[in-house]
Protein backbone atom coordinates (compact mmCIF):
# COMPACT_ATOMS: atom_id res chain seq x y z
CA UNK A 1 0.00 0.00 0.00
CA UNK A 2 2.89 2.35 0.77
CA UNK A 3 4.24 1.83 -2.75
CA UNK A 4 0.91 2.86 -4.27
CA UNK A 5 0.60 5.96 -2.07
CA UNK A 6 2.43 8.85 -3.81
CA UNK A 7 5.00 10.89 -1.89
CA UNK A 8 4.28 14.29 -3.45
CA UNK A 9 1.55 16.64 -2.25
CA UNK A 10 0.01 16.84 -5.72
CA UNK A 11 0.01 13.06 -6.12
CA UNK A 12 -1.63 12.49 -2.74
CA UNK A 13 -4.24 15.17 -3.44
CA UNK A 14 -5.09 13.75 -6.86
CA UNK A 15 -5.24 10.17 -5.58
CA UNK A 16 -7.47 11.16 -2.66
CA UNK A 17 -9.83 13.11 -4.92
CA UNK A 18 -9.85 10.27 -7.46
CA UNK A 19 -10.77 7.75 -4.76
CA UNK A 20 -13.51 9.99 -3.40
CA UNK A 21 -14.88 10.55 -6.91
CA UNK A 22 -14.79 6.82 -7.55
CA UNK A 23 -16.66 6.16 -4.31
CA UNK A 24 -19.22 8.88 -5.08
CA UNK A 25 -19.68 7.58 -8.62
CA UNK A 26 -20.05 4.01 -7.34
CA UNK A 27 -22.78 5.14 -4.94
CA UNK A 28 -24.42 7.15 -7.72
CA UNK A 29 -24.29 4.15 -10.09
CA UNK A 30 -25.78 1.91 -7.42
CA UNK A 31 -28.62 4.35 -6.81
CA UNK A 32 -29.23 4.73 -10.55
CA UNK A 33 -29.20 0.96 -10.96
CA UNK A 34 -31.68 0.53 -8.14
CA UNK A 35 -33.78 3.32 -9.58
CA UNK A 36 -33.70 1.66 -13.01
CA UNK A 37 -34.76 -1.63 -11.44
CA UNK A 38 -37.66 0.08 -9.69
CA UNK A 39 -38.59 1.87 -12.90
CA UNK A 40 -38.62 -1.41 -14.81
CA UNK A 41 -40.91 -2.92 -12.17
CA UNK A 42 -43.21 0.14 -12.36
CA UNK A 43 -43.33 -0.05 -16.16
CA UNK A 44 -44.17 -3.74 -16.06
CA UNK A 45 -46.85 -3.25 -13.41
CA UNK A 46 -48.31 -0.28 -15.33
CA UNK A 47 -48.85 -2.51 -18.35
CA UNK A 48 -50.42 -5.19 -16.16
CA UNK A 49 -52.78 -2.70 -14.50
CA UNK A 50 -53.79 -1.28 -17.88
CA UNK A 51 -54.41 -4.77 -19.23
CA UNK A 52 -56.65 -5.67 -16.28
CA UNK A 53 -58.58 -2.40 -16.58
CA UNK A 54 -58.93 -2.84 -20.35
CA UNK A 55 -60.11 -6.48 -20.02
CA UNK A 56 -62.68 -5.65 -17.38
CA UNK A 57 -63.94 -2.70 -19.39
CA UNK A 58 -64.27 -4.86 -22.49
CA UNK A 59 -66.06 -7.54 -20.46
CA UNK A 60 -68.45 -4.97 -19.00
CA UNK A 61 -69.30 -3.51 -22.43
CA UNK A 62 -69.67 -7.04 -23.87
CA UNK A 63 -67.32 -6.26 -26.80
CA UNK A 64 -66.64 -9.11 -29.21
CA UNK A 65 -63.31 -10.74 -28.63
CA UNK A 66 -60.64 -10.08 -31.19
CA UNK A 67 -59.76 -12.98 -33.42
CA UNK A 68 -57.29 -15.42 -31.95
CA UNK A 69 -53.72 -15.03 -33.07
CA UNK A 70 -54.01 -11.35 -33.89
CA UNK A 71 -51.06 -9.09 -33.07
CA UNK A 72 -52.94 -7.13 -30.42
CA UNK A 73 -54.21 -10.27 -28.71
CA UNK A 74 -50.71 -11.66 -28.53
CA UNK A 75 -49.44 -8.35 -27.23
CA UNK A 76 -52.00 -7.89 -24.48
CA UNK A 77 -52.37 -11.55 -23.46
CA UNK A 78 -55.41 -12.99 -21.73
CA UNK A 79 -56.64 -12.27 -18.22
CA UNK A 80 -56.75 -15.19 -15.82
CA UNK A 81 -59.88 -15.58 -13.74
CA UNK A 82 -59.67 -17.93 -10.76
CA UNK A 83 -60.94 -18.52 -7.25
CA UNK A 84 -57.41 -18.26 -5.85
CA UNK A 85 -54.90 -15.46 -6.33
CA UNK A 86 -52.05 -16.08 -8.75
CA UNK A 87 -49.78 -14.40 -6.15
CA UNK A 88 -49.35 -17.02 -3.46
CA UNK A 89 -48.02 -16.50 0.04
CA UNK A 90 -44.59 -17.94 -0.77
CA UNK A 91 -43.94 -15.37 -3.51
CA UNK A 92 -41.98 -12.13 -3.12
CA UNK A 93 -44.58 -9.43 -2.48
CA UNK A 94 -44.14 -5.83 -3.66
CA UNK A 95 -46.06 -3.53 -1.28
CA UNK A 96 -45.08 -0.37 -3.18
CA UNK A 97 -46.43 -1.74 -6.46
CA UNK A 98 -49.58 -2.92 -4.71
CA UNK A 99 -50.14 0.61 -3.43
CA UNK A 100 -49.47 2.13 -6.87
CA UNK A 101 -51.81 -0.36 -8.54
CA UNK A 102 -54.58 0.35 -6.04
CA UNK A 103 -54.24 4.08 -6.65
CA UNK A 104 -54.28 3.56 -10.42
CA UNK A 105 -57.40 1.38 -10.30
CA UNK A 106 -59.11 3.95 -8.09
CA UNK A 107 -58.28 6.73 -10.54
CA UNK A 108 -59.81 4.66 -13.35
CA UNK A 109 -62.96 4.04 -11.32
CA UNK A 110 -62.27 0.38 -10.78
CA UNK A 111 -62.43 -0.95 -7.24
CA UNK A 112 -60.96 -4.14 -5.81
CA UNK A 113 -61.14 -5.50 -2.29
CA UNK A 114 -57.51 -6.67 -2.36
CA UNK A 115 -54.57 -6.26 -4.69
CA UNK A 116 -51.46 -8.38 -4.73
CA UNK A 117 -48.24 -7.80 -6.66
CA UNK A 118 -45.26 -10.11 -6.90
CA UNK A 119 -41.90 -10.34 -8.70
CA UNK A 120 -40.59 -13.72 -9.85
CA UNK A 121 -37.46 -14.73 -11.73
CA UNK A 122 -39.32 -17.60 -13.42
CA UNK A 123 -42.90 -17.62 -14.63
CA UNK A 124 -45.36 -20.09 -13.16
CA UNK A 125 -46.50 -22.45 -15.99
CA UNK A 126 -50.10 -21.67 -14.96
CA UNK A 127 -49.48 -18.04 -16.08
CA UNK A 128 -47.85 -18.91 -19.40
CA UNK A 129 -50.97 -18.01 -21.39
CA UNK A 130 -51.58 -14.85 -19.39
CA UNK A 131 -48.44 -12.83 -20.15
CA UNK A 132 -47.95 -9.46 -21.79
CA UNK A 133 -44.74 -8.00 -23.19
CA UNK A 134 -43.13 -11.31 -24.16
CA UNK A 135 -43.58 -10.74 -27.93
CA UNK A 136 -42.22 -7.19 -27.93
CA UNK A 137 -39.31 -8.15 -30.19
CA UNK A 138 -41.56 -9.47 -32.95
CA UNK A 139 -43.77 -6.39 -32.74
CA UNK A 140 -40.77 -4.08 -33.08
CA UNK A 141 -39.54 -5.98 -36.12
CA UNK A 142 -42.53 -4.84 -38.05
CA UNK A 143 -41.86 -2.65 -41.11
CA UNK A 144 -43.49 0.44 -39.60
CA UNK A 145 -41.49 0.26 -36.37
CA UNK A 146 -38.23 -0.42 -38.21
CA UNK A 147 -38.79 2.57 -40.44
CA UNK A 148 -39.32 4.73 -37.33
CA UNK A 149 -36.04 3.62 -35.76
CA UNK A 150 -37.41 0.93 -33.47
CA UNK A 151 -34.81 -1.38 -31.90
CA UNK A 152 -34.45 -4.75 -33.54
CA UNK A 153 -33.42 -6.51 -30.34
CA UNK A 154 -35.33 -5.86 -27.11
CA UNK A 155 -33.71 -5.90 -23.70
CA UNK A 156 -33.38 -9.30 -22.08
CA UNK A 157 -36.14 -10.50 -19.74
CA UNK A 158 -34.94 -10.68 -16.15
CA UNK A 159 -38.22 -11.59 -14.45
CA UNK A 160 -41.97 -11.20 -14.30
CA UNK A 161 -44.41 -9.05 -12.35
CA UNK A 162 -47.77 -10.62 -11.50
CA UNK A 163 -50.70 -8.39 -10.59
CA UNK A 164 -53.67 -10.12 -9.01
CA UNK A 165 -56.83 -8.26 -7.93
CA UNK A 166 -59.89 -9.65 -6.12
CA UNK A 167 -63.25 -8.46 -7.36
CA UNK A 168 -66.35 -7.88 -5.30
CA UNK A 169 -67.64 -11.40 -5.98
CA UNK A 170 -64.45 -12.92 -4.56
CA UNK A 171 -63.04 -13.96 -7.91
CA UNK A 172 -59.41 -13.09 -8.66
CA UNK A 173 -58.28 -11.58 -11.94
CA UNK A 174 -54.55 -11.86 -12.70
CA UNK A 175 -52.07 -11.00 -15.40
CA UNK A 176 -48.26 -11.31 -15.73
CA UNK A 177 -45.95 -8.76 -17.33
CA UNK A 178 -42.31 -9.11 -18.38
CA UNK A 179 -39.60 -7.11 -16.61
CA UNK A 180 -36.75 -6.16 -18.91
CA UNK A 181 -33.10 -5.72 -17.89
CA UNK A 182 -31.26 -2.43 -17.80
CA UNK A 183 -30.50 -0.70 -21.06
CA UNK A 184 -26.90 -0.80 -22.38
CA UNK A 185 -27.30 2.90 -23.01
CA UNK A 186 -27.44 3.51 -19.26
CA UNK A 187 -24.11 1.70 -18.76
CA UNK A 188 -22.46 3.71 -21.52
CA UNK A 189 -23.91 6.90 -20.08
CA UNK A 190 -22.51 6.12 -16.63
CA UNK A 191 -19.06 5.35 -18.07
CA UNK A 192 -19.07 8.55 -20.12
CA UNK A 193 -20.26 10.51 -17.09
CA UNK A 194 -17.46 9.05 -14.95
CA UNK A 195 -14.80 9.92 -17.53
CA UNK A 196 -16.14 13.47 -17.88
CA UNK A 197 -16.23 13.98 -14.11
CA UNK A 198 -12.62 12.79 -13.79
CA UNK A 199 -11.46 15.05 -16.60
CA UNK A 200 -13.32 18.09 -15.31
CA UNK A 201 -12.13 17.58 -11.72
CA UNK A 202 -8.65 16.07 -11.88
CA UNK A 203 -7.12 18.20 -14.65
CA UNK A 204 -7.84 21.54 -12.88
CA UNK A 205 -6.72 19.99 -9.56
CA UNK A 206 -3.50 18.80 -11.19
CA UNK A 207 -2.79 22.27 -12.56
CA UNK A 208 -3.65 23.84 -9.20
CA UNK A 209 -1.44 21.34 -7.39
CA UNK A 210 1.52 22.13 -9.63
CA UNK A 211 0.90 25.85 -9.12
CA UNK A 212 1.09 25.31 -5.35
CA UNK A 213 3.81 22.64 -5.19
CA UNK A 214 6.34 24.15 -7.62
CA UNK A 215 7.34 27.05 -5.31
CA UNK A 216 7.30 24.66 -2.35
CA UNK A 217 9.79 22.38 -4.12
CA UNK A 218 12.00 25.37 -4.84
CA UNK A 219 11.75 26.39 -1.19
CA UNK A 220 12.70 22.89 -0.05
CA UNK A 221 15.71 22.75 -2.38
CA UNK A 222 16.85 26.21 -1.26
CA UNK A 223 16.48 25.27 2.42
CA UNK A 224 18.54 22.09 1.92
CA UNK A 225 21.34 23.98 0.14
CA UNK A 226 21.13 27.07 2.33
CA UNK A 227 24.48 28.77 2.88
CA UNK A 228 24.40 31.88 5.05
CA UNK A 229 25.46 34.88 3.04
CA UNK A 230 25.69 32.87 -0.20
CA UNK A 231 22.17 31.63 -0.96
CA UNK A 232 20.21 34.26 -2.92
CA UNK A 233 16.69 35.26 -1.92
CA UNK A 234 14.01 32.98 -3.36
CA UNK A 235 11.53 34.63 -5.79
CA UNK A 236 8.07 34.99 -4.29
CA UNK A 237 5.60 32.97 -6.34
CA UNK A 238 2.54 30.80 -5.97
CA UNK A 239 -0.69 31.51 -4.01
CA UNK A 240 -0.70 34.14 -1.23
CA UNK A 241 -0.02 31.64 1.58
CA UNK A 242 3.01 30.24 -0.26
CA UNK A 243 4.25 33.75 -1.03
CA UNK A 244 4.04 34.61 2.68
CA UNK A 245 6.02 31.46 3.52
CA UNK A 246 8.75 32.30 0.98
CA UNK A 247 8.88 35.88 2.22
CA UNK A 248 9.29 34.67 5.82
CA UNK A 249 12.03 32.23 4.73
CA UNK A 250 13.93 34.98 2.92
CA UNK A 251 13.67 37.21 5.98
CA UNK A 252 14.90 34.39 8.22
CA UNK A 253 17.82 33.70 5.87
CA UNK A 254 18.81 37.36 5.96
CA UNK A 255 18.71 37.39 9.77
CA UNK A 256 20.78 34.20 9.96
CA UNK A 257 23.37 35.60 7.55
CA UNK A 258 23.61 38.81 9.58
CA UNK A 259 23.99 36.90 12.85
CA UNK A 260 26.71 34.63 11.44
CA UNK A 261 28.58 37.57 9.97
CA UNK A 262 28.50 39.28 13.35
CA UNK A 263 29.62 36.04 14.99
CA UNK A 264 32.59 35.77 12.61
CA UNK A 265 33.62 39.33 13.40
CA UNK A 266 33.33 38.60 17.12
CA UNK A 267 35.30 35.34 16.85
CA UNK A 268 38.03 37.07 14.86
CA UNK A 269 38.31 39.70 17.55
CA UNK A 270 38.33 37.08 20.31
CA UNK A 271 41.00 35.04 18.54
CA UNK A 272 43.19 38.10 18.06
CA UNK A 273 42.67 39.40 21.60
CA UNK A 274 43.45 36.01 23.16
CA UNK A 275 46.36 34.96 20.99
CA UNK A 276 48.24 38.22 21.50
CA UNK A 277 48.50 37.90 25.32
CA UNK A 278 49.19 34.16 24.94
CA UNK A 279 52.15 34.92 22.69
CA UNK A 280 53.43 37.53 25.14
CA UNK A 281 52.96 35.08 28.03
CA UNK A 282 54.97 32.42 26.23
CA UNK A 283 57.84 34.84 25.71
CA UNK A 284 57.88 35.57 29.43
CA UNK A 285 57.67 31.87 30.30
CA UNK A 286 60.84 31.24 28.35
CA UNK A 287 62.69 33.18 31.07
CA UNK A 288 61.59 30.83 33.85
CA UNK A 289 64.75 29.18 35.24
CA UNK A 290 63.14 25.91 36.44
CA UNK A 291 63.05 23.74 33.29
CA UNK A 292 60.30 21.44 34.61
CA UNK A 293 58.05 24.31 35.58
CA UNK A 294 58.82 26.07 32.29
CA UNK A 295 57.75 23.01 30.25
CA UNK A 296 54.53 22.72 32.24
CA UNK A 297 53.70 26.36 31.66
CA UNK A 298 54.48 26.11 27.95
CA UNK A 299 52.32 22.97 27.70
CA UNK A 300 49.46 24.82 29.40
CA UNK A 301 49.78 27.71 26.95
CA UNK A 302 49.79 25.27 24.03
CA UNK A 303 46.67 23.58 25.45
CA UNK A 304 44.88 26.91 25.49
CA UNK A 305 46.11 27.73 21.99
CA UNK A 306 44.99 24.36 20.56
CA UNK A 307 41.62 24.57 22.29
CA UNK A 308 41.12 28.10 20.98
CA UNK A 309 42.00 26.89 17.48
CA UNK A 310 39.47 24.02 17.75
CA UNK A 311 36.73 26.35 19.00
CA UNK A 312 37.31 28.86 16.21
CA UNK A 313 37.45 26.13 13.56
CA UNK A 314 34.20 24.61 14.79
CA UNK A 315 32.47 27.98 14.94
CA UNK A 316 33.61 28.99 11.45
CA UNK A 317 32.75 25.66 9.83
CA UNK A 318 30.46 26.14 6.86
CA UNK A 319 31.89 29.59 6.12
CA UNK A 320 35.13 28.35 4.58
CA UNK A 321 36.23 30.10 1.42
CA UNK A 322 37.88 26.91 0.10
CA UNK A 323 36.04 25.15 -2.71
CA UNK A 324 35.55 21.40 -2.76
CA UNK A 325 37.85 19.69 -5.25
CA UNK A 326 38.44 16.07 -6.33
CA UNK A 327 41.01 14.64 -3.93
CA UNK A 328 42.87 11.32 -3.99
CA UNK A 329 41.94 9.84 -0.62
CA UNK A 330 44.95 7.51 -0.67
CA UNK A 331 47.38 10.43 -0.73
CA UNK A 332 45.44 12.28 1.96
CA UNK A 333 45.49 9.24 4.28
CA UNK A 334 49.19 8.63 3.67
CA UNK A 335 49.95 12.23 4.63
CA UNK A 336 48.17 11.77 7.97
CA UNK A 337 49.81 8.36 8.51
CA UNK A 338 53.28 9.88 7.92
CA UNK A 339 52.55 12.64 10.46
CA UNK A 340 51.68 10.16 13.22
CA UNK A 341 54.44 7.72 12.29
CA UNK A 342 57.03 10.49 12.54
CA UNK A 343 55.78 11.14 16.09
CA UNK A 344 56.33 7.50 17.01
CA UNK A 345 52.72 6.28 16.86
CA UNK A 346 51.69 2.97 15.31
CA UNK A 347 49.42 3.68 12.35
CA UNK A 348 48.95 1.05 9.65
CA UNK A 349 47.46 1.63 6.20
CA UNK A 350 47.46 -0.79 3.29
CA UNK A 351 47.52 1.26 0.11
CA UNK A 352 44.72 0.14 -2.20
CA UNK A 353 43.08 1.33 -5.40
CA UNK A 354 42.82 5.01 -6.16
CA UNK A 355 39.75 6.53 -4.52
CA UNK A 356 38.57 10.06 -5.29
CA UNK A 357 36.19 12.28 -3.33
CA UNK A 358 34.93 15.83 -3.85
CA UNK A 359 36.00 17.46 -0.58
CA UNK A 360 37.85 20.39 0.97
CA UNK A 361 41.17 18.70 1.60
CA UNK A 362 42.31 20.82 4.56
CA UNK A 363 39.14 20.18 6.55
CA UNK A 364 38.96 16.45 5.78
CA UNK A 365 42.62 16.03 6.73
CA UNK A 366 41.84 17.66 10.04
CA UNK A 367 38.85 15.38 10.68
CA UNK A 368 40.93 12.31 9.81
CA UNK A 369 43.76 13.53 12.02
CA UNK A 370 41.34 13.85 14.96
CA UNK A 371 40.02 10.32 14.48
CA UNK A 372 43.48 8.76 14.11
CA UNK A 373 44.66 10.76 17.12
CA UNK A 374 41.86 9.30 19.25
CA UNK A 375 42.70 5.78 18.04
CA UNK A 376 46.39 6.12 18.94
CA UNK A 377 45.55 7.82 22.23
CA UNK A 378 43.01 5.33 23.56
CA UNK A 379 43.84 2.24 21.49
CA UNK A 380 47.64 2.56 21.22
CA UNK A 381 47.52 1.83 17.47
CA UNK A 382 45.33 2.59 14.43
CA UNK A 383 44.50 0.48 11.36
CA UNK A 384 43.05 2.42 8.41
CA UNK A 385 41.06 0.92 5.55
CA UNK A 386 38.85 2.38 2.79
CA UNK A 387 35.56 0.94 1.55
CA UNK A 388 33.74 2.14 -1.57
CA UNK A 389 29.96 1.57 -1.59
CA UNK A 390 29.26 3.32 -4.90
CA UNK A 391 28.19 6.82 -3.93
CA UNK A 392 29.95 6.81 -0.56
CA UNK A 393 33.52 6.40 0.60
CA UNK A 394 33.92 5.00 4.10
CA UNK A 395 37.28 5.45 5.80
CA UNK A 396 37.51 3.04 8.76
CA UNK A 397 39.89 3.71 11.65
CA UNK A 398 40.12 0.67 13.94
CA UNK A 399 41.84 0.51 17.30
CA UNK A 400 42.31 -2.19 19.93
CA UNK A 401 41.39 -0.05 22.92
CA UNK A 402 38.64 -0.57 25.51
CA UNK A 403 35.87 0.76 23.25
CA UNK A 404 32.95 2.91 24.40
CA UNK A 405 29.81 1.78 26.27
CA UNK A 406 26.93 1.53 23.79
CA UNK A 407 24.76 3.88 25.85
CA UNK A 408 27.32 6.70 25.65
CA UNK A 409 28.47 6.41 22.01
CA UNK A 410 26.23 9.21 20.70
CA UNK A 411 27.03 11.50 23.61
CA UNK A 412 30.73 11.34 22.69
CA UNK A 413 30.05 13.84 19.91
CA UNK A 414 28.97 16.51 22.39
CA UNK A 415 31.49 19.37 22.83
CA UNK A 416 34.00 19.03 25.71
CA UNK A 417 32.84 15.48 26.53
CA UNK A 418 35.60 12.86 26.47
CA UNK A 419 36.06 9.20 27.18
CA UNK A 420 38.92 10.08 29.54
CA UNK A 421 37.72 11.78 32.71
CA UNK A 422 40.89 13.76 33.34
CA UNK A 423 41.44 17.25 32.02
CA UNK A 424 45.04 16.45 31.08
CA UNK A 425 45.58 17.01 27.37
CA UNK A 426 47.99 14.11 27.29
CA UNK A 427 45.19 11.71 28.18
CA UNK A 428 41.99 13.52 27.44
CA UNK A 429 42.43 16.30 24.87
CA UNK A 430 40.13 19.29 24.58
CA UNK A 431 36.95 17.27 24.03
CA UNK A 432 36.28 18.87 20.64
CA UNK A 433 37.96 16.35 18.34
CA UNK A 434 34.93 14.17 17.57
CA UNK A 435 32.60 17.18 17.54
CA UNK A 436 34.75 18.95 14.97
CA UNK A 437 35.24 15.77 12.90
CA UNK A 438 31.50 15.11 12.68
CA UNK A 439 30.80 18.76 11.84
CA UNK A 440 33.35 18.57 8.99
CA UNK A 441 31.88 15.27 7.70
CA UNK A 442 28.30 16.56 7.77
CA UNK A 443 29.37 19.78 6.09
CA UNK A 444 30.48 17.57 3.19
CA UNK A 445 27.22 15.58 3.19
CA UNK A 446 28.69 12.66 5.16
CA UNK A 447 28.93 11.64 8.80
CA UNK A 448 31.02 10.03 11.53
CA UNK A 449 29.94 6.62 12.82
CA UNK A 450 31.30 5.01 16.00
CA UNK A 451 30.87 1.29 16.56
CA UNK A 452 32.44 -1.18 18.97
CA UNK A 453 34.25 -4.02 17.23
CA UNK A 454 33.24 -7.61 17.89
CA UNK A 455 36.83 -8.59 18.74
CA UNK A 456 37.38 -5.59 20.99
CA UNK A 457 38.27 -2.00 20.30
CA UNK A 458 36.42 0.75 18.47
CA UNK A 459 35.80 1.47 14.78
CA UNK A 460 35.40 5.12 13.78
CA UNK A 461 34.12 5.54 10.22
CA UNK A 462 34.44 8.78 8.26
CA UNK A 463 31.73 8.74 5.56
CA UNK A 464 32.30 11.03 2.54
CA UNK A 465 30.52 11.39 -0.81
CA UNK A 466 32.47 9.65 -3.58
CA UNK A 467 33.82 11.86 -6.34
Amino acid sequence: MKRLWPRSLVGQLLLLVALMLLLAQAINSFLLYRGAQTQNLVEASTGAVARIAFGLERQASDRPARRAGSMRARRWGQLKYSAESAVTDDMQRLPELESRAGQAFANMGTGFSEIRASFNRDLDPAMAGHLIGANRGEWRKGPINRSMGGRLEPRAIRGYVIISARQADGQWVSIASTVRGRSPLMVRTLLLQTVMIYLLMLIPLFLLGRYVSRPLKSLTATALDFRPGETPALPEQGPPDTRDLIRAFNAMGARVSTMISEKDVMLGAIGHDLRTPLAALRVRVENVEDATERERMIAGIEDIDHMLDDILSLARLGRSQDQAEPVDIRSLIETVVDEFTDLGHIVRYQRGDKQRALVRETLVRRALRNLVGNATLYGKAADISVENSGDRLMIHIDDSGPGIPEATIESMFEPFLRGEASRNRATGGSGLGLTLARAIARDHGGDIILKNRAGGGLRATLVLPAG
